[in-house]
């Protein structure tokens, strides 16, 4: 008599649904939706290169290395840095970049986005600084600062932000680390490597207003070459948005399944393999993929915030299958599966690690009829609509099983 482990190694992947994502296109059983108004949200293509999006609403697919990663899904983001890329132009309206003690100009050569263009130049030495019009923020709460930098053959170059609003700095060039020189090529870098720098802070309780300076330094010699500045709210850099006199917002990724497309495939019992890029924590969660059971008991794959859990909550936010560690900086491996039983239980593994067993929480009786994807979700229509209930990073794969994997298969699965 065959083994059921037999059967699946004659049969090869007995996925009842498989959506790669490194191909390059959203499959159809996915609908994918960015409400932008213009063609303003990019990504990173093979070449390395920051990337537009053809039209508004196209799905991005993001790069690393040259390697696939898959859909990029993100939540809503602002950049509040005015003339994020035009930081020469003079003009009369508060948004003009300032320049003291060093030489501003311009250097054509290959900018960030594959064209050929003029890099704003930073060059001199001594006590000087460049940096950005007045921003304004929110006392108390947590931003990142990034840009692009290419060294020209300097020994030093720090980035500070300013509380403009007491004159106090909040990272001060002087901390350790804020010598950015030894990243973009070190001194005398003469390659076309552009390196993203990228600092999350929290502004001070009373401040409303700072200046962000890519080059802030009171020492040394200074060359470098700049490009695309972002200030935004959130713990991480997200993809670049590039704006001109104000500040320009890219809209929420949102990608489902639903419908017939959902419920003609979901089962009791099932199993779900995802492969995915963990986004960085902030002050909440990252959520991976949402599948509703019952009006308020939904199945929720996430990696929580503080303690670095990762696995399976509920609609209430409890955790019903955990693990507190195991989850990697970058490429993740889960699986999960759910019993026929009410209540369900479910059983967890992450990256090869021995699964986890659900208590008895309830996860619900009834079938779903959707499943969100890289972000979180209660309605299956979108995303929470917060920057914690989003991936913010990509999807690499999803796969579905209309039975319940083994142990040992869901292990080896996401080895």
């Amino acid at each position: 008599m065959y083994t059921s482990m037999f059967r699946k190694a004659m049969l090869g992947d007995t996925a009842t649904l498989n959506l790669d994502f490194t191909a390059g296109t959203v499959p159809t059983a996915v609908t994918f939706t960015r409400a932008d108004s213009t063609a303003r949200a990019t990504y990173i293509d093979a070449s390395g290169h920051v990337k537009t999006v053809a039209s508004a609403g196209a799905a991005r697919f993001d790069y690393t290395g040259g390697v696939a990663k898959g859909l990029l899904i993100e939540a809503v983001a602002t950049n509040l840095a005015l003339r994020s890329s035009d930081f020469n132009t003079t003009v009369t309206d508060g948004t003009q970049w300032v320049c003291s003690g060093y030489t501003r100009g311009n250097l054509s050569t290959l900018l960030p986005d594959g064209t050929t263009g003029n890099a704003c130049q930073i060059s001199g030495s001594g006590s000087a600084s460049f940096r950005t019009p007045s921003v304004t923020v929110t006392a108390s709460t947590v931003y990142t600062w990034s840009f692009y930098a290419r060294n020209n053959g300097g020994s030093q170059a720090r980035y500070r932000v300013w509380n403009a609003t007491a004159g106090l700095s909040i990272v001060d060039y002087n901390d350790a680390g804020n010598n950015y020189v030894s990243l973009i090529g070190g001194a005398n870098n003469t390659s076309s490597t552009w390196v993203r720098i990228s600092k999350t802070f929290t502004t001070p309780v009373g401040c409303t207003s700072i200046f962000v300076y890519p080059v802030s330094s009171d020492s040394g010699t200074v060359d470098v070459l700049l490009w695309g500045a972002q200030v935004e709210l959130g713990s991480q850099a997200s993809s670049y948005i590039s704006n001109a006199g104000s500040q320009l917002t890219r809209l929420a990724d949102d990608a489902v399944i639903r419908s017939t497309a959902w419920t003609g495939l979901y089962s009791k019992p099932g199993t779900i393999v995802v492969e995915y890029y963990r986004g960085e924590y902030g002050s909440g969660d990252r959520s991976v993929l949402a599948i509703d059971t019952a009006a308020t008991k939904h199945i929720h794959l996430k990696h929580a915030n503080a303690s670095a859990a990762s696995g399976i909550y509920n609609s209430a936010g409890l955790g019903v299958a955990n693990k507190i560690a195991g989850n990697a900086a970058g490429l993740n491996k889960a699986a999960f599966n759910w019993s026929s039983g009410n209540p369900s239980t479910i059983k967890y593994a992450l990256n090869g690690n021995a699964t986890v067993v659900s208590g008895s929480s309830d996860i619900g009786a009834t079938l779903g009829t959707w499943m969100t994807i890289g972000s979180a979700s209660t309605t299956g229509v979108s995303g929470s609509g917060t920057w914690e209930g989003y991936l913010n990073n990509s999807i690499k794969s999803v796969k579905y099983y209309s039975e319940l994997l083994s142990d040992a298969e869901m292990i080896a699965k996401t080895t």
